[in-house]
């Protein structure tokens, strides 16, 4: 760039380069350039910028594929018979949202941090464009960037001794754009617990604190009925959690499920309850997810541990004391297998696991693909994997956890 455009001018002309690649690149033109980019002050006016003009969509999948050795071979899907494929390749795919999809899907290359969370009870939780990796019985989590190549390593002490589980919630504080996660200790079977003065521990990381754990900012702690689920979202500054209410241990009907939020500025707890037709219906799996900056609920009706599941999808609406849910639709598709559904498009759209219909099917046994609500039209998008292997989580490239 020209010596004649004074330096301040070329720092903003820098900072609205959406394209984060780009910015990488850019750091070689010069040493005044790699400082400006490299610094903390740069990285967070670039996220917050770019954050907020909610720049391109991007979707990352994980799934499981078979390499299919020599027993892999018959008429039953490997998943379901070969003690031989105990380990099978885990592959990450990045499809740009927008009018291109699904054409602009590309290989991500995946850290080794990243490839040892290769079970499928690991749980992957996204914030501005970083994601969080956690498996219960691992000393560790991961954060990753996967546009920038960076991840960092978070130790994950667990002390939680017979009785108890840990979890980890994670986020990004929008206050300061610092990663920030969440580690809480419950007691998993009140039934058998004897420590009348057991409690909810809670414990918090963020990156700039010195590499330890703290206690948080708020006194609240969840209640000790309260069980932590799988289902992770964050979403306008607040982690959420699917959970129960052990509010009668000898009478599981009448343990309603709900939703245990996060302040990631304050880190306060509170519940979020449920309408009844949620709260009350047991026979029923909630998972969460964010649909366009707002928490969405899937509400899904398991008929059998094989047969298809019916979904209905929820919408949470206000803040604090004032969220309400709405039903928007239900994902309903006659003819067609629907397993599970995974996210959803920029645009709305579920992401949705069902049956391949390819050659190669007992090689790859499902497919992701994309549902419209109003069509019900089921539209392939070119992806396989094993039964209940994948993971989407909709992202934006961003720059955090550049320089650290």
């Amino acid at each position: 760039m020209s010596d004649n455009i004074p330096f301040e001018l070329q720092t903003e002309i820098i900072r609205r380069i959406p394209d984060t690649k780009s910015l990488i690149q850019f750091r070689s033109v010069s040493k005044a350039w790699k400082s400006v980019i490299d610094s903390k002050e740069f990285v967070k006016a670039h996220t917050l910028r770019h954050h907020q003009a909610h720049n391109r969509h991007h979707l990352l999948i994980r799934t499981k594929d078979c390499e299919g050795c020599e027993d892999c071979t018959g008429d039953i899907p490997i998943s379901k018979h070969c003690d031989h494929c105990n380990y099978t390749p885990v592959e990450y795919y990045s499809i740009v949202d927008d009018e291109s999809f699904p054409h602009q899907k590309v290989s991500v290359f995946v850290p080794d941090l990243v490839e040892e969370f290769s079970d499928n009870s690991v749980t992957i939780v996204t914030s501005h464009g970083l994601f969080c990796f956690y498996e219960y019985g691992m000393d560790s989590a991961v954060i990753w960037n996967p546009c920038i190549r960076k991840t960092v390593a978070i130790p994950v002490p667990d002390k939680s001794g017979r009785y108890y589980t840990t979890t980890i919630g994670f986020g990004v504080c929008p206050q300061n754009l610092e990663p920030k996660l969440v580690k809480i200790t419950y007691v998993d079977d009140l039934s058998r617990l004897q420590d009348v003065n057991a409690s909810t521990q809670v414990e918090v990381f963020t990156l700039c604190s010195g590499g330890t754990w703290r206690s948080r900012l708020s006194g609240n702690l969840p209640h000790i009925s309260i069980d932590f689920g799988d289902s992770q979202a964050v979403v306008d500054g607040f982690a959420y959690w699917d959970a129960v209410d052990r509010i009668h241990v000898d009478d599981r009907t009448k343990n309603p499920n709900l939703i245990m939020s996060f302040d990631l500025t304050t880190e306060e707890f509170s519940k979020v309850n449920l309408p009844d037709s949620l709260a009350l219906n047991h026979k029923a799996r909630l998972s969460l997810c964010n649909l366009r900056e707002s928490l969405a609920v899937l509400d899904c009706k398991i008929n059998s541990l094989y047969d298809p599941e019916n979904y209905h999808v929820w919408i949470m609406s206000g803040h604090g004391c004032t969220r309400s849910f709405d039903k928007m639709y239900s994902i309903n598709a006659p003819g067609a297998s629907i397993y599970t559904t995974l996210g959803f498009r920029k645009s709305g759209a579920p992401i949705i696991e069902v049956d391949n219909d390819k050659e190669d099917y007992y090689r790859h046994e499902r497919a992701l693909a994309i549902y419209e609500p109003e069509s019900k039209n089921i539209t392939n998008i070119g992806v396989y994997g094993l039964c209940r292997s994948f993971y989407v989580h909709s992202y934006m490239e961003t720059l955090l956890l550049h320089g650290r």
